[in-house]
């Protein structure tokens, strides 16, 4: 009997102690809210949440065969090409203007064909370059003057009244070459490339005078280069968006060849050999080509425009008499050949 009145009072001490923390569970249900907290927002620009894709100015380059017609629009301009000096005096003492030659701007033509490894990036190719300029004048010695040949040999044809001149370029470039290709992000596109150069150039300088001491003289000397050397160079391209870009080239080459420079002169309406010069040797010119221009390309089609110059380091020699008391002393005059203007081309990848 104790023992069960010792379990009642045992189990009702244990309900009292726990109906106050019931209670208490109680009372924070009732205050915690019952809703969500709303949603924190983003503020954060779209464009930084994710990085935005690279639209492509400019084109993949695509395997297969490609290849390009470009027309050209240049200058030469070479310095040795003098003929004569009008004196308005005959005083003995050479002054006046220097008559020359100076090259019209004539067109070329730049053709290439090349095919591309798929996927790899190379591309084996070549191209052929042609062109050819001119330019003819004349000079008459004023009243009372006279004309000073600079072309003919000392001490035989000094003097004389009437001159004219002309003179041909032409020149003929085969490149054979292999490059390879990178994409350094989605707007620019490097190129490197090298190979094999063979050139050759003709350039022909003939003059006449008239009058004192010339009796129909006349002067030819001719420059001809063979050559062949290695090339190197490089192109990158630069995407600004639907499809147009801007691109610079460059290239170098050093060639090693023979240079054929006879020179001839006549007096006496050719009755006359006063010289007769059929001088040959070994000649090396290194060549230097810049370019820079805008680009459009879409589905395998590209145009090019642009500005381009070309300087040939030392490829003219003509020999040249300078004593009239030893006949056959002569210097060798060399001059450079430069090319400047104009291009415009049209590709095509197929």
């Amino acid at each position: 009997m104790r023992t069960a009145c010792r379990l009642a009072v045992v189990v009702a001490l244990g309900v009292a102690a726990t109906a106050p923390a019931q209670d208490d569970a109680a009372r924070r249900a009732t205050v915690l809210p019952t809703t969500e907290l709303p949603a924190v927002l983003d503020l954060t620009p779209p464009e930084l949440l994710a990085p935005p894709e690279c639209a492509p100015h400019v084109e993949a380059p695509a395997g297969g065969w490609y290849g390009s017609v470009e027309f050209l629009y240049l200058t030469p301009r070479v310095r040795d090409l003098d003929f004569a000096i009008v004196d308005p005096r005959d005083d003995l003492v050479p002054a006046g203007r220097v008559q020359s030659l100076n090259y019209r701007a004539s067109p070329g033509v730049r053709a290439a064909l090349a095919y591309r490894v798929p996927g790899l990036g190379w591309d084996v190719g070549f191209a052929y370059t042609y062109f050819t300029a001119s330019d003819e004048f004349g000079a008459a010695a004023p009243a009372g003057g006279l004309l000073y040949p600079t072309l003919t040999r000392a001490g035989m044809t000094n003097e004389a009244q009437a001159a004219a001149a002309e003179v041909h370029l032409t020149l003929n470039v085969y490149d054979l070459t292999a490059g390879r290709t990178w994409d350094v992000d989605c707007a620019c596109r490097l190129r490197v490339f090298g190979g094999l150069r063979f050139a050759t150039v003709r350039q022909s300088l003939t003059a006449g005078y008239v009058g004192r001491d010339a009796d129909c003289a006349f002067v030819e000397s001719r420059s001809n280069y063979d050559g062949v050397g290695p090339l190197f160079g490089g192109e990158a391209a630069l995407g600004v968006g639907g499809g147009f870009g801007l691109f610079g080239r460059a290239s170098g080459a050093l060639l090693t060849g023979t240079m054929r420079a006879p020179f001839t002169e006549t007096n006496n309406a050719g009755g006359t050999v006063l010289a007769d010069l059929p001088d040959r040797g070994a000649l090396t010119v290194p060549v230097v080509s810049l370019g820079v221009g805008l680009t459009y390309e879409c589905h395998g089609v590209f145009v090019r425009a642009g500005y381009e110059v070309t300087n040939w380091f030392g490829l003219f020699e003509r020999p040249t008499f300078v004593d009239d008391v030893a006949e056959g002393k002569f210097v060798r005059r060399s001059g450079n050949l430069s090319l400047d203007g104009f291009f415009l081309q049209f590709g095509l990848a197929f």
